[in-house]
């Protein structure tokens, strides 16, 4: 079986996989900058909440994508990161409009 169909086998649970590592990820540098004093825990949690979510957007459209594509994960990894880079621009716009 092709890995990549093997890996992309369901795109929500891929979603899901990237939702668990942006939590850590996000969670990591958070806590990090928590600790400092740079950001309290309110803002931190918004922020891996975003993390999060964007982080299993991009991972589950990208394993949609290159299932359906059936190809490399070098091209999933490619649609992940233009469809994270296109979720948080988005945010930042609807959190600029909303300041």
């Amino acid at each position: 079986m092709n890995a990549t169909r093997y890996f992309f086998r369901s795109s929500v649970n891929s979603g899901v996989i990237g939702v668990l590592v942006g939590i850590m990820v996000s969670g990591a540098a958070n806590i990090k900058d928590y600790r400092k004093g740079k950001i309290n825990a309110t803002d931190a949690s918004i922020c891996v909440g975003k993390e999060a979510i964007g982080t299993g957007v991009a991972t589950g459209v990208s394993a949609a994508v290159a299932g359906a594509v059936g190809s490399s994960l070098l091209f999933a990894l490619a649609v992940g990161i233009g469809v994270k880079y296109a979720w948080d621009v988005g945010v930042e716009r609807l959190e600029d409009k909303s300041s």
